[in-house]
């Protein structure tokens, strides 16, 4: 299998990547001799426990999983693609949904969901389900509408919701919308996917899993577009709702702060950004305020609240919105009270270094140079300091990279068995979000057997995030040439090889 459609059955789910090591298992007599997991009550909050071990350790059956699977979450996402004759109870269901980033794979287990219409409904928002009943006359008042649990009534009105919005006067099932409808059309959609999102009972201020962030980016988006709607044209009867829109898209952007980035969706990428601009405008960030002192369920919000814009940019060039950090750190650093143009400059040709980007340099010396042209001495120089990075709430890329390396250690001693399968799927659910740490991997280059044995999942991963930048080029020559040539003459074949590769790929620095 090459990497490419390798890399699109590791983006459906997990399947994919416990079938590279499928053969000789005992899944059938596991299976059989397994015990079922442990019935759960049906609460959706998290119980208080403390934290329980996750031993790295082989694990050879069904048993054995659904043992594992009763403490830690990670295994009990495995349990569908290797051990499908288990039964999963509610809270098992609703903890592997909630894992899921790909909208086939939430489409694949609309039929498992059956007997839990609530969670069901949450999968076919996600997917935009159609509804088995017509378009409705009208939208339910979003004011007022209790819009979860979802069902047949509610996609039916998010289907009529997204045909106003993309109405004109002349086409489409909704024609002759007017601009209040879409604004009210705007607010229902994104109340919706705000309640389905709270109906989850995620904790604040922890990472958002992946189905959550799905929803996320549709809140974003069309909270976003009706808080800009209803302050151009207000609208009789959704002043609460704006009010709690705008709250809702500081509280997501605080915890999506706090959540890995490289597995942002496009939709999701852009809406991060897009909403942190609206947010620290004056206007909302007044109102916030304002609410803020007022409500004590919202005391202590506060759009400084978000991350600096140091790891800003960061995120910006994970995402591959190079230029976009390069103006937004020369519009930040330039301001009144900023840091200065000089620091930022100077912090973004570190980080373009850092990252093997070094062919932006000219773009960002055009760019510092024409703000140079328009601003003042005392705006360059700055007033201000660039302020610390903020501690987050995930790993960083080497302790995800060291625990990857043991799973995939595991696997590279196994046959093609159950626990051969296991360990390919633990590293990938640890490494699917997280291209950095991949990448740490690779880098330890062909001496490393594990690594060597293993590549093809690694840059099926990364390609998955990065196929196009110099990073993944450098790394792929660096695995083409066999371990143990560290002569001189080795090197200068590399070297060679990777100018070629650059050229042939048009990646040269410009």
């Amino acid at each position: 299998m090459s990497a490419r459609p390798l890399a699109l059955t590791l983006a459906l789910s997990v399947s994919g990547v416990v079938a590279l090591g499928a053969g000789c298992g005992d899944d059938r007599a596991a299976e059989a001799g397994a015990p079922p997991p442990a019935a759960d009550a049906d609460s959706d909050a998290p119980p208080d426990l403390p934290p329980v071990e996750d031993p790295i350790a082989a694990v050879p059956d069904c048993g054995a999983l659904a043992e594992r699977a009763r403490h830690g979450d990670a295994d009990l996402l495995l349990m569908p693609a290797l051990c499908p004759g288990l039964p999963l109870d509610r809270g098992q269901l609703k903890t592997i949904l909630v894992a899921e980033p790909s909208p086939a794979a939430i489409a694949a287990m609309i039929p498992t969901l059956d007997p839990h219409p609530e969670l069901q409904g949450l999968a076919r928002l996600a997917i935009l389900d159609r509804a088995s009943q017509p378009l409705p006359a009208e939208l339910p008042d979003p004011a007022t509408a209790q819009l979860t649990p979802i069902d047949d009534r509610v996609l039916a009105a998010v289907a009529l919701a997204y045909a106003q919005l993309a109405a004109t006067p002349e086409h489409g099932p909704a024609q002759g919308v007017d601009e209040n409808q879409r604004t009210r059309a705007a607010a229902f959609l994104a109340r919706v996917h705000l309640q389905a999102l709270q109906s989850l009972g995620l904790p604040p201020g922890r990472p958002l899993p992946p189905f959550a962030r799905l929803l996320a980016a549709r809140v974003l988006d069309h909270g976003r577009a009706f808080c800009r709607f209803y302050w151009q044209r207000r609208v009789a009867g959704l002043e609460r709702v704006f009010a709690e829109i705008e709250l809702a898209l500081l509280e997501l952007s605080l915890d999506l702060d706090d959540t890995p980035h490289a597995g942002d969706s496009a939709l999701l990428a852009v809406e991060r950004q897009q909403t942190r601009e609206y947010l620290e405008r004056s206007g909302p960030t007044q109102r916030i305020a304002e609410r803020a002192r007022r409500r004590p369920e919202a005391r202590g919000l506060d759009t400084a609240l978000l991350l600096p814009m140091s790891q800003e940019v960061d995120r910006l060039f994970d995402q591959g919105f190079v230029a976009k950090a390069i103006d937004r750190a020369i519009e930040v650093g330039g301001a009144s009270g900023g840091p200065g143009l000089d620091a930022v400059v100077a912090l973004l040709t570190e980080d373009l270094r850092a990252r093997e980007l070094r062919e932006y340099e000219r773009a960002l010396s055009r760019a510092a140079e024409r703000a140079r042209r328009r601003l003042p001495q005392s705006r360059r120089e700055g007033s201000g300091e660039l302020p610390p990075e903020l501690p987050v709430e995930w790993l960083d890329a080497g302790t995800v990279a060291v625990d990857a390396r043991a799973w995939l250690a595991i696997a590279h001693a196994h046959g093609p068995d159950f626990a051969r399968r296991h360990a390919l799927g633990r590293a990938f659910v640890l490494l699917r979000d997280r291209p950095d740490a991949v990448r740490e991997l690779l880098d330890r280059g062909p001496e490393d057997p594990v690594i060597t044995g293993e590549r093809a999942l690694l840059f099926a991963l990364l390609d998955a995030a990065d196929v196009d930048s110099l990073v993944a080029l450098r790394l792929r020559v660096l695995h083409g040439h066999p371990a143990g040539s560290s002569s001189a003459d080795a090197d200068t074949r590399a070297r060679r090889s990777y100018a070629l590769a650059t050229r042939e790929a048009l990646l040269h620095p410009r």
